[in-house]
């Protein structure tokens, strides 16, 4: 009889860009510790307000979440509310903004004077005793992603590759003539982040850095020349800057759509070819990104709303995840009105007062994540592995007998099943209880190759090492068809 160990700490490989077949790991982070790899469940969401009355499966699309001013500024619908965490998450109606899909993109100003944001189409100033306006002084728009301050000044672009910018330390005067030109390649300009003392203009090929060059009339800015990279943007909406370095989906003239990570002002390479395979099964017209920082891992959490998927990657671990939520399907998902494991719907952020603020794309619901709840808003968390198949290096036939959970001790329930024909069917779940010394089943069947689920629903933390499994190989005669000397497929 030999034993094996299999890591419950699976990677995303996919072969088609779908969760159907291959190997992941959902609604976790890894954690390194003695030279080993954990599962460890990812927080949970509790419940802070619904901003606007909504029941399901009706919806109202969500458009932003900031912080500002000790309050949450949340764009709902085309309405901007503010909502106060110290007076029980009380309401304010700040006024409505133009009509359109588009999320909207903060910046603050200098020890929080103004919170200037636009959504592409108008852009908008709140000052600090609430008053709220429309930006008439504006350059016009369609403007691109993002918006930056940077040495008292906030820039936007536009998308005539012009990158404008306000008067030093007023934000609400914006002269014609106060641009730089998004020039120095034949692209088209998609975004702008803030990147150490850069403003970074990425194009849908191609990346520029602007620094500030102080100078006397129009922009301050100018172009850092040698910094220039043919790496470009797919989409401004995927670009975050976090913890000196921005994450973006890039496009290239070889590798087509994959993950960067800003490292210095070089773009490297952060998604896996099974992730770029997911990336590229999506249309790429409605995204979201944010980055999450939790128990010492920063998370940039990348949503595909085309193809429903959350993708999570961990900048510490270098691995990537799938989040899920289970939640009632709004009237603008498949089947409406049912409970379903869909993407993790929370996909705006904002972090106030130490505590990780999100906003829902369809309910109007502010959540905040927590690591010492285990579901969300009393909802199962699916936190699963899905393995590679297996086959020990050997296509024999073979049996296995005990299967045990090596993990911490918590009063839930492992659910594990099987496929031994390439994901098209499972066996039923065996149910494993985790509170016991040993955590185990025996009699699991016999395969040439399997692929193992592990899943578990209950409400209970979880850090997970590793599923131990004993099994035989079949002798030859076993094996053999008689008097075929043929092996059984």
């Amino acid at each position: 009889m030999a034993t094996e160990r299999i890591p419950l700490t699976q990677p995303i490989e996919s072969r088609s860009g779908s969760f159907a077949k291959d190997s992941y790991s959902s609604n976790c982070f890894f954690e390194t510790r003695d030279q080993k790899r954990e599962f460890i469940k990812r927080p949970g969401l509790v419940l802070a307000k619904q901003v606007v009355s909504i029941t399901p499966p009706a919806h109202t699309p969500s458009q932003g979440l900031t912080s500002f001013n000790n309050k949450l500024i949340a764009v709902i619908n085309n309405t901007v509310y503010s909502v106060n965490p110290a007076s029980s998450f009380a309401v304010t109606n700040l006024g409505s903004t133009s009509s359109t899909t588009n999320q909207s993109y903060f910046v603050k100003t200098f020890l929080d004077t103004y919170l200037f944001f636009h959504n592409k189409t108008t852009g908008y100033l709140l000052n600090q005793s609430g008053s709220f306006v429309t930006m008439t002084s504006l350059p016009a728009s369609p403007y691109v992603s993002g918006t930056v301050f940077l040495n008292n000044y906030i820039f936007i672009g536009t998308t005539n590759n012009r990158i404008y910018n306000c008067n030093v330390g007023d934000p609400t005067t914006w002269t014609a003539l106060d641009y730089v030109s998004f020039e120095q390649t034949a692209d088209v300009l998609v975004g702008i982040a803030k990147h150490l003392n850069y403003l970074v203009a990425f194009g849908s090929t191609s990346i520029q850095f602007f620094y500030d060059a102080a100078n006397a009339t129009g922009s301050p800015l100018a172009v850092a020349q040698s910094y220039t990279s043919e790496i470009g943007c797919a989409t401004g909406d995927s670009i975050v800057a976090t913890n000196n370095t921005v994450l973006w989906i890039g496009t290239s003239k070889t590798n087509g759509r994959a993950v960067y990570l800003m490292d210095g002002v070089s773009a490297v390479k952060i998604s896996t070819n099974s992730i770029d395979k997911h990336i590229e099964a999506d249309s790429l017209s409605t995204v979201t990104a944010y980055c999450y920082t939790v128990s010492g891992h920063t998370l940039y959490v990348l949503f595909l709303h085309n193809t429903s998927k959350t993708l999570v990657y961990d900048i510490n671990e270098k691995m990537w995840y799938r989040w899920t939520q289970y939640s009632i399907q709004s009237s603008d998902q498949p089947n409406p009105g049912t409970f379903q494991e869909s993407y993790f719907r929370a996909v705006f952020f904002a972090e106030l007062n130490d505590i990780a603020f999100v906003l829902d794309d369809d309910t109007a619901t502010i959540y905040y994540l927590s690591t010492t709840t285990y579901q969300d808003n009393g909802q199962a968390i699916y936190s699963r592995t899905v393995t590679d198949i297996i086959d020990n290096g050997i296509t024999k036939r073979k049996f296995y007998g005990r299967l045990e959970i090596v993990g911490d001790k918590v009063a839930g329930t492992m659910q594990v099943r099987h496929s031994g024909d390439d994901y098209q069917t499972w066996s039923t779940y065996r149910s494993i209880d985790l509170s016991i010394s040993r955590s185990q089943i025996y009699l699991s069947g016999a395969d040439r190759r399997r692929a193992w689920e592990f899943l578990c629903t209950s409400n209970v933390p979880l850090r997970l090492d590793t599923a131990e499994i004993d099994f035989r190989i079949g002798e030859l005669d076993q094996e053999q068809s008689v008097g075929g000397g043929r092996y059984r497929r």
